[in-house]
């Protein structure tokens, strides 16, 4: 089980992101002045046009602080900055002062209010495939968290260091295996959250593919974006001269963009497989290096 390397939420999280996230490809060379124009991006600020709050993402200083926008890119930023009423900066100043790169986007509470509730076929596709993927993501976060839950409830239970000692700990493969024993003793918790999945996922699924038959082979709608994911400032490629990285202690929340969503790749994501049995669930949960700190530290506590 644990050398399985396929893993069903990562193929899910790659095909979701294919359909709903990514937009461009990735480069291999050094932007050029022709096409590309270097700014000093120092923050994004998303503006939502619903409660018109502004929310401030600091990015991170790569590249001695240099990101470089294709010029179609710039295009837009100027319509945004003219959109919100702002002075687009003079284009000496792009390189030599701090620029905000400004975004015009539900927050999550608008997102909730306006688009959850849409009768649109586009844009509730969109919104079953987005809570679609948040399922996806539980029950995973789930099953790692009560497999750790079994490993500290069996630990808490041993008493004498025999129990331990008799095992070869100087051998991490000893010590895994004994470990899977134990998590596979112990899987009620793991089993309930399976099945509250496929609960949840079957209605899901069911619209979705009721939906998808009369759907267009592409539409505009609002898709999520995690604040804490890197963008490319390039509408063609991206690579490490483009990428704005939000700094490392960003919290993610999903802001709502208008774009286009093909079918084809729609219909892939739905149709991906998904975890079915517990031995799915576990093997993709796979297994944590922490479990072998604790099992040591236990030792340790038993023969002091």
């Amino acid at each position: 089980m644990a050398g399985n390397k396929f893993k069903f939420t990562d193929n899910l999280l790659k095909v979701y992101n294919y359909a709903f996230t990514e937009e461009t490809t990735y480069g291999f060379y050094k932007p050029n002045e022709a096409m590309y124009v270097g700014v000093r991006m120092t923050e994004k600020q998303y503006n939502c046009p619903g409660c018109h709050k502004v929310f401030t993402v600091k990015i991170r200083n790569d590249n001695d602080g240099i990101l470089y926008f294709s010029k179609g890119r710039i295009a837009q930023q100027k319509k945004v900055y003219e959109e919100l009423d702002k002075d687009f900066p003079a284009d000496w100043e792009l390189m030599e002062k701090p620029y905000v790169y400004q975004l015009i986007g539900y927050c999550p509470d608008c997102a909730a209010e306006k688009l959850a509730a849409s009768q649109d076929n586009g844009q509730r596709i969109n919104n079953l495939c987005h809570e679609l993927y948040l399922q996806d993501m539980l029950v995973y976060d789930k099953a790692r968290q009560f497999t750790t839950d079994a490993v500290e409830k069996w630990l808490a239970g041993i008493q004498e260091p025999e129990e331990l000692t008799r095992f070869d700990l100087t051998r991490p493969e000893i010590v895994q295996e004994l470990i899977w024993i134990m998590v596979l003793s112990d899987t009620e918790a793991c089993e309930k959250a399976l099945q509250e999945y496929r609960d949840a996922v079957q209605p899901i699924l069911y619209e979705l593919n009721r939906l998808l038959e009369k759907a267009t082979p592409a539409w505009k709608a609002y898709a999520p974006r995690s604040s804490s994911l890197p963008e490319s400032m390039s509408d063609g490629e991206y690579h490490e001269y483009t990428l704005a990285f939000p700094a490392d202690d960003t919290v993610g929340h999903d802001f709502y963009f208008p774009r286009m969503v093909e079918k084809s790749r729609v219909e892939m994501f739905v149709q991906q497989p998904r975890m079915e049995s517990i031995q799915d669930l576990l093997s993709d949960a796979g297994f944590q290096e922490q479990w072998i700190d604790m099992v040591m530290d236990k030792a340790n506590e038993l023969t002091r």
